[in-house]
């Protein structure tokens, strides 16, 4: 079973990763302008996009399981 630490480190390192993949493609379509340099940079900002949303999720779940958890002592 994988830890909850380790699943949020994977999740932040995906989102680091996928945020370098969009500033290189952002530098790539401002420098060239072509068609595919810019479907390039949409296709790696909805990727940041989703790993975003899935830290946030992530932290989401883990603030309701900490707070049930308080919940559950009182």
């Amino acid at each position: 079973m994988i830890s909850f630490n380790a699943l949020q480190h994977h999740l932040d390192h995906s989102l680091s990763r996928a945020q370098d993949d969009m500033d290189d493609a952002a530098m790539a379509a401002s420098e060239s302008g072509s068609i595919e340099d810019l479907q390039a940079f949409n296709d790696a900002q909805q990727q940041t996009d989703v790993a975003n949303i899935a830290v946030n999720e992530s932290l989401r779940a883990k603030h309701g399981i900490t707070k049930a958890i308080i919940d559950g002592i009182q």
